[in-house]
């Protein structure tokens, strides 16, 4: 199957929609089961520790707002998305604001893009 960079463009806005309504529904067709992501703080997360941190509450996105074009490349089944965006959350109840970086590996599995692998950095 050939796939374009708009399928990307598109799983990218599904995961900020669902990022930002704490979509856990969503976050679990967009996320691996495989998910290896570094978080800001070098720890190795997991899907079910991704799903959790929305779930419970303990991470609430309430803004996530590209500032770059993000730059894709696309791999047959897989593609690579490097990004920087604004991002207002509420860590343990506590509200930051932040520029990030992120890199994320999509792979396309079952029908769908899903996120295999990531990493996020804070950006001055």
């Amino acid at each position: 199957m050939n796939h374009s960079l708009e399928e990307i463009v598109y799983a990218e806005k599904q995961l900020r929609q669902a990022m930002v309504n704490n979509d856990v529904q969503a976050l679990e067709r967009l996320i691996h089961d495989d998910l290896v992501f570094i978080d800001v703080e070098g720890n190795v997360q997991g899907k079910r520790d991704d799903i959790e941190s929305h779930a419970s509450g303990a991470v609430v996105q309430t803004a996530v707002e590209f500032v770059e074009e993000p730059v894709m490349q696309l791999y047959g089944e897989s593609a690579a998305v490097a990004v920087k965006a604004h991002v207002k959350v509420r860590v343990q109840g506590k509200p930051l604001e932040a520029f990030c970086r992120y890199l994320r590996v999509w792979l396309f599995q079952d029908e769908r893009w899903q996120i295999i692998s990531g990493t996020v950095r804070i950006i001055p």
